[in-house]
């Protein structure tokens, strides 16, 4: 006697164990067939763009491909993405996100990919502020405008993290949320003063050769304090608000509890009061969804960034700005800029 399966029963059963996608760099899990579909190609698609900005070229084609497990919700969105590291780079990594595919597909996902273009070129942990900026730098437009408000509103209620201390951080911080925006707002700043890979080529040089040797050898500054100024007046040139307001901008970025900052005006970037406010953007509604943190905690094995990568020459900045000398090993390469 033959049983009746009724199609719906199928459809579920089909639903839970859950479809995979392969691609020559990903293999995709998701709960149909469709999504694992899209997700691979979207993968596959931001690999190659995402490379090729960064980098100025595509990256090789990986020994094994990248697990990535993809939960489609109505939740909020979010990803990580883990890498263990070897002597000659990424041994393995593994990706998850989760949210509405359409986040999934613009925002999270071309945030997680970037990460690991960073992991491969770099061959090591990243600069936690440098790796999840520059991801950030990698979403849609909502994001990055999210992430703008973000930290124009930390450095008005004085919480930022002062950059010396944001570039030496190896580890998330407890105000992870100063690091994604601070992160992302100074990589901003930086890629548009230059380009992608001369950014990235500066994030090696301050990893191996100091933060205070490459800030002047790359953006022309005597050290990181100099840079931070520049930042936060970029921050106050580009605010828009009407002709008539303007906001008190002639103090420096304080410590986080310096027992001052409570008697000095406010930087400038978002002022409020019990009677005025005033924004660079129109405020952030109720519901509005606040800036996704991602990413997650390095493994232990992730250690400090070695010069086993070839830094290529810097496209200069115009006008050129003075470059220092430097002893550099065998092994790498900073070269001279391009007349």
């Amino acid at each position: 006697m033959h049983k009746r399966v009724m199609p719906w029963l199928v459809l579920i059963a089909g639903l839970s164990m859950g479809a995979e996608f392969r691609t020559p760099n990903f293999i995709v899990i998701a709960a149909n067939p469709q999504v694992a579909q899209q997700i691979g190609q979207w993968a596959e698609h931001y690999r190659k763009e995402k490379a090729t900005l960064w980098l100025g070229r595509e990256m090789p084609a990986w020994p094994q491909p990248c697990p990535l497990r993809v939960t489609v919700s109505m939740d909020g969105p979010s990803g990580a993405t883990e890498f263990t590291f070897g002597s000659y780079g990424v041994t393995s990594q593994k990706m998850q996100i989760q949210g509405p595919l359409d986040r999934l597909i613009h925002s999270v996902l071309p945030h997680e990919v970037t990460h690991t273009v960073f992991a491969h070129h770099f061959k090591s942990a990243v600069p936690r502020w440098a790796d999840e900026g520059g991801s950030v730098f990698s979403e849609d437009d909502a994001e990055r405008e999210r992430h703008d408000k973000v930290v124009r509103s930390i450095l008005n209620q004085r919480q930022q993290i002062p950059m010396r201390t944001l570039f030496g951080l190896k580890e998330y911080p407890p105000q992870v949320m100063c690091l994604y925006a601070q992160g992302f707002s100074i990589c901003d700043f930086l890629v548009k003063r230059s380009n992608r890979q001369h950014f990235l080529n500066f994030v090696g040089a301050g990893m191996y050769y100091g933060w205070d040797s490459a800030v002047k050898s790359y953006y022309g500054h005597n050290n990181v304090e100099e840079l931070e100024q520049a930042w936060l007046q970029h921050l106050r040139d580009t605010k828009k608000q009407p002709p008539a307001q303007f906001a008190a901008n002639t103090t420096t970025s304080p410590i986080p509890g310096n027992a001052q900052a409570a008697a000095q005006p406010t930087l400038g970037f978002v002022e409020t009061s019990s009677k005025t406010v005033r924004m660079t953007v129109p405020p952030v509604q109720p519901l509005d969804p606040p800036a996704v943190i991602r990413g997650a905690m390095p493994a232990p094995s992730q250690g400090a960034w070695q010069p086993n990568v070839r830094l290529e020459s810097p496209v200069p900045l115009a006008p050129p700005l003075p470059r220092i000398p430097a002893y550099v090993p065998d092994d790498i390469r900073l070269g001279q800029p391009r007349p």
